[in-house]
């Protein structure tokens, strides 16, 4: 491979045929930028059920190592980026970064069918084709039979194989009949030839999509349904496209017309049916020749919006005043520009406003979403939680001190004895014994002396809503889940008492006196009390898991739960669909959309009673 004598740090425009490395090199994979992290969270956030429109699956290409060769000098370059496409059959134009003795992709390629190949081009189809997983008889029969001075292009390729393949039907078969030799059949079913093909026909597409629609690139390509002319068609120019829905004929009509609309997603989702897609203000940016395209109104429209959604990603806000985004955008705009932009994502309901606050619509609708789920619950009759709350606190400290203190067998044995003699652990009693026993013992005086948590375990208890503030390590996840593990306990006894009474026969007059009134509401407690603990991060849930030794989920799993039992027609209930307590850990990391979406679900799907918010 060649080397440049370019400075490190310096960047540099590359456009030349690409071609994959020819030998894994380490630390290939580079680590993603914090920008980059971050807005990938941010449309993640946005890829969950709600919407009513078609919802591709975004995900970005995978990063890789290649090589590109420059136009003119030949030169080969090292480059790492993400590339959903790789071959020589390729061209790219690539903006990077030197670091090192690599470069770095700053954005996405864009991509250009090579149509003119004139050098190694027997080989460079034969890749082609492997790409497109022709089997290997196929290819050598094709290649065999191509005439040796011929040479391919990818224009004519079609032909070409539809030839070979009637050349190879037997004789009384129609072609129509067989799939024998049909070696396009794999080309137009393959993610490779669909990609191609797609070049061949919108070339704006592959030179724009893979910058712009990063994610959803692949996943548009694989829309694509190609036919060949069928027999008897009027049609002679060869070949007519069915895209399903016309998706991509379409976007090629808006890069062609109107540019900008791919940048909200409110518009593609009204143009094309598609949640959740749109690209961002530095994607266009790197897209000069459309950028020119853009009239002034749209552009500053585009600023503005793009400024709004930082802001909002970066300060957790789901509103900017609109005084606050004047000033941010003041040196790229005038205020009077700021006013018309803003009329305009109004006027195409991008933004919502109310006074001089400007806010995203699904940050909007998932705050009210909110509001009218956790009103609906405070509204519902209360649910309380019937438990000796001073008892609970003091078994979680005395265990915690067991645990801290390494007792020995004797020791715990005593302190077990200890309990046992307390005539506040008896199952059923809901005594909540006064603040200044004497009797206690030096523990539980030092649990009494905790008023926060005695507090905080009376307003679970006896509210629909709580929200428990504090800092790391001060006990919020660990008091809650001595609550319902005493609570779970409770219940097992209840019914374990329930089933001895079901099934004594010779029970005697005293089990008479049990109060049924009492055991019915307690079944009924039993029935309700279904606790879902979550968090927002895996690692986050894995902690909630370890403290509270009860299981724990990401809410993206109830989400993606909810998605995948829809999906199963119903077969069984939804896995949460009893679930009755939610407690969602670290509750300052959740964002209002994943919040309202997991509410909704548990209001609407399951039995929601109560919500516990820790943070």
């Amino acid at each position: 491979m060649a080397v440049s004598g370019r400075e490190p740090g310096e960047t540099v425009e590359l456009w030349g045929e690409l071609l994959p490395l020819r030998q894994a090199t380490a630390g290939s994979e580079e680590e993603e930028s914090e920008e980059e992290f971050e807005e990938e969270l941010h449309l993640a956030e946005d890829a969950l059920p709600g919407a009513a429109g078609q919802e591709l699956a975004a995900a970005l290409p995978p990063r890789r190592a290649v090589i590109v060769r420059e136009d003119g000098t030949k030169k080969e370059y090292e480059v790492v980026g993400r590339f959903p496409l790789v071959g020589p059959w390729w061209k790219v134009n690539v903006r990077a970064k030197k670091r090192g003795l690599k470069y770095i992709v700053e954005g996405y390629p864009s991509y250009f069918l090579r149509t003119d190949i004139k050098e190694s081009n027997r080989q460079i189809l034969s890749l082609f084709l492997t790409e497109c997983d022709v089997p290997e008889g196929f290819k050598e029969k094709f290649f065999t039979w191509l005439p040796a001075e011929s040479l391919l292009n990818f224009r004519d390729l079609e032909e070409k194989l539809k030839q070979f393949q009637a050349s190879h039907i037997h004789l009384g078969r129609s072609q129509r009949n067989t799939k024998d030799y049909d070696v396009f059949y794999y080309v137009s079913k393959s993610f490779a030839g669909k990609a191609v093909l797609v070049a061949l026909t919108f070339p704006r597409i592959l030179e724009f999509l893979p910058v712009l629609l990063p994610r959803h690139f692949c996943c548009l390509l694989d829309t694509l349904h190609w036919q060949g002319k069928t027999e008897g068609s009027s049609d002679t120019d060869g070949e007519e496209v069915d895209f399903g829905d016309k998706i991509l004929s379409k976007l090629d009509e808006i890069l062609k017309n109107e540019p900008w609309k791919l940048g909200f997603s409110r518009i593609i989702y009204k143009e094309l049916n598609l949640s959740y897609c749109e690209a961002v203000w530095t994607a266009f940016c790197q897209c000069e020749h459309l950028l020119r395209k853009i009239p002034d109104l749209q552009k500053n429209a585009l600023i503005l919006y793009d400024q709004l959604k930082r802001q909002c990603r970066e300060r957790g806000h789901t509103y900017e005043d609109q005084d606050e985004l004047a000033r941010l955008v003041s040196r790229v705009m005038s205020t009077e520009h700021v006013w018309q932009s803003l009329e305009f994502l109004k006027d195409q309901n991008v933004v919502i406003r109310e006074k001089k606050l400007v806010f995203l619509p699904h940050l909007y609708k998932s705050e009210k979403d909110i509001a009218m789920y956790i009103g609906d619950l405070l509204a519902n009759h209360t649910w309380k939680l019937d438990a000796d709350v001073r008892k609970i606190l003091n078994i979680s400290e005395t265990s915690r001190e067991m645990v801290h203190n390494k007792m020995n067998i004797t020791e715990a044995c005593e302190m077990e004895h200890l309990k046992e003699d307390n005539p506040d652990h008896h199952n059923g009693e809901n005594h909540f014994p006064e603040k200044g026993v004497g009797s206690m013992s030096g523990t539980q005086s030092k649990a009494e002396v905790d008023l926060d948590q005695v507090i905080a375990v009376e307003k679970i208890c006896s509210n629909p809503v709580t929200i428990i503030s504090g800092k790391g390590g001060c006990g919020k996840s660990t008091i809650v889940s001595c609550l319902f593990r005493h609570l779970k306990q409770m219940e097992k006894e209840v019914e374990a008492a329930s089933k001895d009474f079901e099934e004594d026969l010779d029970a005697s007059e005293e089990w008479n006196t049990f109060d049924h009134h009492w055991e019915s509401e307690n079944l009924q407690a039993k029935k309700l009390l279904n606790v879902l603990f979550t968090a927002p991060t895996g690692r986050a849930a894995s902690l909630l898991s370890e403290k509270t030794h009860l299981p724990a989920y990401t809410l993206h799993q109830i989400i993606c739960s909810f998605k995948w039992w829809r999906r199963s027609e119903h077969a069984q209930q939804w896995k949460f669909s009893a679930v009755t307590v939610l407690i969602v850990d670290e509750g300052s990391l959740v964002s209002v959309h994943i919040l309202s979406l997991v509410l909704k679900l548990l209001c609407e799907h399951a039995q929601l009673a109560k919500l516990i918010i820790l943070g």
